[in-house]
């Protein structure tokens, strides 16, 4: 009986330990606001391309050590023009290539990212171009993969104490998120459809 209960209590505890693990997947953000809390959008509209440029933020999640770089590539939708990236802080990092086709972005020895709180690796400045979010329509992806150039198809990270590479996910951010069209309706017309 004891065996049996020890079992037990080890298989509900690798279940806990494997959806904590799964929680915790490293990976390579878009976010559209300087707070990194929202991954969907909707077009600003207007006319195309006459607004102001806007930054997108690219945040490393969850990779739990410390980074001394990464590498990753982003493919806009057509409704984005992308114009160019920033880096944070550019006194203590430096990039190579830029999003788009593949870009590589590295920290001094000194200042090594602490990759167990979220790190914003990437500012790159977009304009929106014709863009309109419809009821039904098809949602615009922004999708973060690997360093093309190298033929990689997941971000990866350098850890600074052994720089042993390790991948992550690439997220995918959405302008105009599928929209669900709405009627005005009344309690009795919703009750009266599943009579």
């Amino acid at each position: 009986m004891k065996k049996a209960l020890a079992g037990v209590l080890a298989v509900a505890l690798a279940g806990v330990m494997a959806g904590s693990a799964i929680a915790q997947v490293p990976n390579v953000q878009v976010y559209f606001d300087p707070a990194h809390t929202q991954t969907q959008a909707v077009c600003p509209g207007g006319a195309p391309f006459a607004g102001p440029p806007v930054n997108l933020y690219v945040v490393m999640n969850n990779w739990n050590m410390n980074v001394t770089g990464v590498d990753f590539s982003i493919s806009y939708p057509p409704e984005l023009s992308w114009l160019g990236d920033n880096l944070p802080d550019p006194l203590t990092s430096v990039l190579i290539g830029n999003s788009p086709t593949g870009i590589a972005i590295a920290y001094a020895n000194c200042c090594a990212q602490d990759g167990f709180q979220a790190i914003e690796v990437l500012r790159p400045l977009v304009v929106y171009g014709v863009c309109e979010c419809v009821p039904g329509g098809l949602p615009k992806p922004i999708v973060v993969g690997g360093y093309t150039p190298m033929g990689k198809t997941k971000p990866t990270a350098v850890r600074k104490e052994d720089f042993q590479e390790f991948d992550g996910l690439g997220m995918t951010s959405l302008i105009c998120p599928d929209f669900i069209a709405t009627e005005q309706s009344t309690w009795g017309q919703v009750k009266a459809l599943y009579r």
